[in-house]
């Protein structure tokens, strides 16, 4: 490992000292205003973590960030009452930020969402997102009538997610990975798709009207509108 990265993960270490005083101090209370009012200041405290100019306290935030999804968590407190804020602040953070690492670990916290139904992603930069299930996944990620309006998924997975009535008018799914999704009524239109993989995905009522390389097997269920018409997967 380069001396370099021993840095940043050095840093990475002690900004999760510092943060997490208060993320981790909501263990020492007992009673449930007090606990919310810890995990309260848990999250602020995390939010001005990722909004520090210092990458490896962004780094640390984006990370800390997911604990606020887990209802396990001292952060959850048992049901989570922060997680839609987190969704915001991390969409928030991704309509704005470049693609790297803090990128990326934002973008792959967003699966660990309690649910993604109607989330308000446009224009994010959702770049390699991992957003797909894998094995042994105790739920799938939903994104149920999600709006990825002009959103950048490129080389981004789906992969067996749930996107039924999701809008991905004028995305980016370059090399985005779509197999096995449940698509079913979801808005491509003028969206681009080179190289996206559709295999196995459910695409009734999907529309693809002014869609750049559509792939074959796609093009191939649309009717004249440009709409899926057919109820085989792909």
């Amino acid at each position: 490992m380069a001396g370099s990265d021993v840095q940043v993960w050095a840093g990475i270490v002690g900004t999760f000292a510092t943060v997490g005083v208060s993320v981790l101090g909501v263990l020492n209370f007992q009673r449930k205003r007090d606990t919310s009012a810890a995990v309260g200041a848990a999250f602020k405290d995390v939010v001005e973590a990722l909004a520090s100019d210092n990458t490896t306290q962004q780094m640390a935030g984006a990370i800390l960030m997911r604990r606020f999804f887990d209802n396990n968590s001292e952060q959850g407190a048992g049901r989570t009452p922060y997680a839609d804020e987190a969704v915001a602040v991390i969409a928030g953070l991704l309509r704005e930020s470049r693609s790297g690492q803090v990128q990326k670990v934002l973008a792959d916290g967003l699966r660990f969402a309690p649910s993604l139904v109607q989330a308000d992603l446009q224009g994010c930069n959702l770049t390699r997102a991992y957003l797909g299930r894998r094995a042994g996944d105790k739920k799938i990620v939903d994104l149920e009538n999600a709006d990825l309006f002009e959103a950048d998924l490129t080389g981004a997975s789906l992969r067996g997610a749930r996107a039924a009535g999701a809008v991905f008018f004028r995305a980016t799914l370059v090399n985005a990975v779509l197999a096995d999704t449940v698509l079913t009524g979801a808005d491509f239109r003028e969206a681009r798709l080179t190289g996206a993989n559709f295999e196995g995905a459910r695409l009734s009522g999907a529309r693809f009207a002014g869609a750049s390389d559509i792939p074959d097997r796609v093009i191939r269920l649309l009717d004249t509108d440009g709409v899926v018409v057919s109820e085989d997967h792909v």
